[in-house]
């Protein structure tokens, strides 16, 4: 027998060969490399009982089980506080594919007798179409209809469980979660995990979220769904979505925290570090289709009176705090903005050389009020990889990247979906009030 669908219903016969009852459930012990099923919950006639698997074998039809000895001399099985069972808690639960970044449901488990048949492993799950027909009786079916109509035969969707992290009794009926979850699916691209996200249930997704490390929540929580990220954060903890949002880029946390309802959005800003606090609430002032609404204020500027070999210095320590180091401003003791050098100009450049002497100073930049428009239109003519932000005295407020203006301008069928988004300029407009 080696899947669940293929056992539960099976008869259990005593030593004389009456009928003692059906199987409807199997009891899982944890251990190492695989859980091992330590009793069949069975249906009698006067009620049902725990038969541990050691006290049965498989009858020579391979069609049921038979008692090793009288029913009078078995020790009823009494589960454990770190058991599960697998019809109740992994059965038609939700799992995550991490080989295809899925969310998909446990369709059967496959089962293997280990120690020449003393013992019965839990060796995975099969989430594809053939697990289910399985259940159903309708696998030799599925079998027929592919060899008749010359179709490809539906393959197994095994996922072994050394992937799948099983459930105390007390989380009984709670979708199960993979071990992922907390060790491998950290190891992941964020954007693959953010699609995970996007597919899990709210319950799950916090969960999931409360495992991994703040640095690796905020990554996955920028790269998924705009709805997604509203849901989250404003389930969320209110402690642990700000650590989230403090590790988010300035303008990745504002888009959000400005997807979020009025009251919300304040609860999470004020626990927030301040200055973190203070560079998310200067971008919500700005409307969303602006300079100010695109940029972060996050970037790299230094003074003019450096040397190539003092900014390189500078640079080492500033740039983990940095969104992008493509180019390093100038500006002056006022952050006027002077001038641009790029990381290459800064490389070749001698040591001892002052920036301000082989700075560009014909700086291509953007007011904070300018119009999407203008942004992508001179990305588009002087190929800029970041464009400076300033304010009418030409003080350095913030920057655009490039990705962050395709973002906005790509076509609303090549973005991620979006959540009603709460509008910048009322915000500003609040704050007036």
């Amino acid at each position: 027998m080696e899947y669940l669908s293929q056992l539960i219903g099976k008869p259990i016969f005593d030593l004389s060969g009456e009928r003692i009852g059906t199987i409807t459930e199997a009891v899982v012990t944890p251990s190492e490399p695989v859980p091992l099923v330590a009793a069949f919950h069975v249906k009698t006639e006067d009620g049902a009982l725990f038969l541990p698997f050691n006290t049965l074998k498989t009858d020579t039809d391979r069609k049921s089980f038979r008692l090793r000895h009288p029913l009078s001399a078995v020790q009823l099985y009494m589960p454990q506080p770190t058991d599960f069972s697998l019809v109740r808690d992994v059965l038609d639960k939700q799992i995550v594919d991490v080989h295809d970044f899925r969310v998909v449901r446990v369709n059967d488990i496959r089962l293997a007798p280990l120690q020449s048949g003393d013992l019965l492993g839990v060796v995975g799950v099969d989430t594809g179409l053939r697990g289910l027909m399985r259940r159903l009786g309708l696998e030799s079916a599925l079998d027929g209809m592919n060899k008749l109509l010359h179709l490809r035969v539906t393959s197994h969707h095994f996922i072994p469980w050394n992937d799948v992290e099983s459930l105390p009794t007390h989380n009984a009926g709670e979708p199960i979660k993979l071990k992922v979850s907390h060790e491998k699916l950290a190891t992941l691209h964020p954007a693959d995990i953010g699609h995970i996200l996007n597919q899990m249930t709210p319950a799950d997704r916090n969960e999931v979220l409360q495992t991994l490390d703040v640095e690796t929540a905020a990554d996955a929580l920028a790269e998924a769904e705009e709805d997604v990220q509203v849901d989250a954060l404003r389930t969320m903890d209110e402690e642990r979505a700000a650590d989230i949002l403090e590790e988010m880029p300035a303008d990745e946390a504002a888009d959000v925290l400005g997807d979020l309802d009025k009251a919300r959005r304040e609860e999470l800003l004020e626990h927030m570090e301040d200055e973190d606090r203070e560079d998310v609430e200067e971008l919500l002032s700005y409307g969303d289709e602006t300079a100010g609404g695109l940029m972060t204020n996050e970037f790299v500027a230094l003074p003019e009176h450096l040397t190539a070999n003092e900014t390189i210095d500078h640079l080492r320590n500033l740039a983990p705090d940095a969104e992008t180091i493509y180019y390093i401003y100038v500006v002056d003791p006022e952050e006027h903005l002077r001038g641009v050098i790029s990381l290459r100009d800064l490389i070749v450049a001698q040591p001892d050389t002052q920036i301000k002497d082989f700075m560009i100073t014909n700086v291509r930049s953007v007011h904070v009020e300018a119009a999407l428009q203008e942004v992508a239109h001179k990305f588009e003519r002087y190929k800029l990889l970041a464009l400076p932000v300033v304010d009418s005295d030409n003080t350095l407020v913030g920057i655009i990247t490039v990705d962050d203006t395709l973002e906005r301008v790509l076509p609303e069928n090549w973005r991620k979906p979006t959540a009603n988004r709460y509008s910048r300029d009322e915000h500003e407009a609040s704050t007036r009030n």
